[in-house]
């Protein structure tokens, strides 16, 4: 993969009665959208998104609405919502029949987005996502699965914050990759004080979650129709959920018309964090496979 120096252009974009930020990093081939994760960020893809753009790939990572520096309504988290926000987005950045690429609950929103709009994407790439059902992993009833999923609420130094990226720098100096600070500075608001707390509020998130509990992944793999690349984060210390994720992704081959499963090993599930030479490298491939350039504005 070539890897020429690339710089994104931070814009803003319409989504369905929203504003949303979206990191434009250029270029002319076949479009790669990517969709970050719940109380995530776009940011969590300028590792990938570089070297994806340093490919001649037309590149573009979208903060969802309540995340990194998009608007954030009291309502609309709903797959329907987030849908129409994708779809105008698209739009304004004239993108058609790109590479969807989404990460954890991105997966999830990109899995709807083919499921409900045949003919609209050249690819879907699931990352780490859509794979197992919440109901499947984190409990039976919508009361149990919203215990689980609940976000934890923090408050901070900013500093400590930050400091957690040491951990994605594989033994290397703390902020060896800056963009991962960037990445966590992104998902948090900053007081007066200097303390750090989650800007995706709690009450948003878990309309999310329930979002999630009522979909159901399988059910939508028969409804897409495009090529699906699978990667799969397989974490050897996350015991039993791995193993049910494992046995997931083989489903969701067998269920996806055309799909191709990629396994990323000994893979915490920040995919985007842990191995982004890898992963850009995987969706360089993809991308490449659907052979398709879309128009843009």
């Amino acid at each position: 993969m070539r890897t020429r120096a690339s710089s994104p252009t931070d814009r803003v974009v319409p989504g369905d009665g929203v504003s949303l930020h979206a990191r434009d990093w250029g270029g002319s081939g076949q479009a790669v959208v990517l969709l970050h994760g719940l109380a995530s960020n776009a940011r969590i893809w300028d590792g990938v998104a570089s070297r994806l753009a340093g490919a001649g790939l037309r590149v573009v990572a979208l903060d969802q609405r309540g995340h990194g520096a998009s608007d954030q309504p009291a309502s609309g988290y709903d797959f329907a919502s987030v849908g129409r926000d994708l779809s105008a987005a698209l739009a304004a950045l004239g993108i058609q029949r790109p590479v969807l690429a989404g990460h954890s609950w991105g997966a999830n929103v990109g899995l709807q987005f083919a499921a409900d709009r045949p003919g609209s994407l050249a690819g879907l790439a699931l990352v780490d996502g859509a794979l197992l059902g919440v109901a499947e992993w984190a409990g039976a009833t919508r009361e149990e699965a919203r215990r689980r999923m609940a976000p934890p609420r923090f408050a901070v130094p900013l500093a400590d914050w930050l400091a957690r990226a040491g951990r994605f720098d594989a033994g290397g100096p703390v902020g060896g990759r800056p963009w991962v600070r960037d990445y966590l500075r992104a998902g948090v608001e900053v007081d007066d004080q200097g303390v750090a707390r989650s800007r995706f509020h709690f009450d948003n998130h878990m309309q999310v979650v329930d979002a999630l509990y009522d979909q159901r992944p399988p059910a939508l793999y028969p409804l897409v129709d495009c090529p699906v690349l699978l990667c799969v984060a397989a974490d050897p210390v996350d015991g039993a959920i791995a193993e049910a994720k494992r046995g997931a992704a083989v489903r969701a081959a067998e269920l996806l018309p055309s799909a191709t499963l990629t396994w990323f090993e000994d893979t915490m599930h920040d995919i985007p964090l842990q191995r982004p030479a890898e992963l850009a490298a995987e969706l360089a491939r993809f991308a490449d496979s659907v052979k398709e350039v879309p128009g843009r504005g």
